[in-house]
């Protein structure tokens, strides 16, 4: 199962570079700057 959606999410990762043309160190931060928006978003309401 592990590996399965370990697979799944490097595929959906590569769809998604494909289509906009990020780099794999675009893609980090991206996912950075989400993860912080989210965790001050819950820290606030909570």
């Amino acid at each position: 199962m592990k590996n399965k959606l370990f697979n799944w999410h490097i595929n959906l990762i590569t769809k998604v570079q494909k289509i906009t043309g990020l780099s794999n160190y675009q893609i980090i931060w991206l996912s950075f700057i989400e993860g912080l928006i989210i965790g001050l978003l819950i820290g606030y309401y909570i």
